[in-house]
């Protein structure tokens, strides 16, 4: 399920993905700061058939209100349902109007969504609960990167939709944790295009894509995903590239000078592991 935020005060909208993305880690949380863009992206995920369940709106923008705003989402996906996130209390007749299911006043907290989550109809307790507190049995999830890169959800090799998916869940692995931004992803991914909308939209479709494999296997959690925010979690992954990192006998000894083979940008990190090799031997 696919859940979006749009808000053009950048820090409110950083703000109020976090709350969304702590409290739907099954799902996947996509924040907009320009109504356009947050209106193409709705319109790509239908054209896929994909689901968009709920939208997160602020009414006062510049350039179109969140009340306009909500119409056009309207018609393009007219099932989603529609909550304001706003610090004007004076928008709430029309909001209910466009049958809005929520209204929530500035400073948004996770208490004040909870609430109002409880209050749509169709939206059962079981449902909530599932959806905010996530699974509680965690799969291993094992990485391979010495020779080509693949992942394994307990013991079954993970499927990608597409080829780009893996190589940017690859390019998290070789990042350590350390957090990307689409922009910097898009260099990666695409070394000889040049940055700007159609290819960060791009981006961000591969980037769903991605967390949509991950959950389709269950193990979606050792990708931690923010507005604009991307890394993988070390911790929840057994992979032999930290391992030979770490001084582990057997990863050294699987080293062999191949690392993540089909892909270009990994030769940097090859390089250091001979380095790293030399220097042990």
């Amino acid at each position: 399920m696919h859940l979006l935020a749009v808000d053009d005060e950048k820090l409110a909208l950083l703000h109020l993905t976090n709350i969304l993305e702590e409290m739907f880690p099954n799902d996947t949380v996509t924040g907009f700061s320009d109504q356009i863009e947050a209106l193409a992206f709705a319109k790509e995920l239908m054209e896929k058939k994909e689901q968009l369940e709920f939208l997160f709106l602020d009414i006062e923008m510049y350039g179109m209100s969140g009340i306009e705003l909500a119409r056009q989402f309207k018609d393009i996906c007219p099932e989603v349902k529609i909550l304001f996130v706003t610090g004007h209390d004076n928008y709430a007749l029309e909001a209910f109007r466009l049958h809005a299911r929520g209204y929530i006043l500035k400073p948004v907290t996770r208490e004040l969504i909870e609430e109002e989550m409880q209050n749509i109809e169709g939206y059962s307790q079981s449902e909530r609960q599932q959806r905010m507190q996530g699974e509680t049995e965690k799969k291993k999830v094992t990485v391979r990167t010495f020779g080509n890169f693949d992942i394994y959800a307990g013991d079954e090799p993970l499927q990608f939709s597409r080829s780009k998916a893996k190589e940017l869940l690859a390019f998290l692995v070789d990042k350590k944790g350390t957090g990307v931004n689409t922009a910097e992803i898009s260099s990666i991914l695409w070394e000889d295009k040049a940055y700007d909308r159609s290819l960060r939209n791009q981006t961000q479709t591969v980037i769903s894509q991605m967390m949509r494999n991950l959950k389709a296997a269950g193990i979606e959690d050792c990708v931690i995903k923010k507005w604009n925010y991307l890394a993988i979690d070390p911790e929840r992954i057994d992979c032999d590239y930290y391992n030979f990192l770490a001084g582990d006998v057997r990863a050294i000894n699987s080293y062999t000078g191949e690392y993540m083979s089909n892909y270009s940008w990994a030769e940097f990190t090859t390089a250091y592991l001979d380095d790293m090799l030399l220097k042990e031997r």
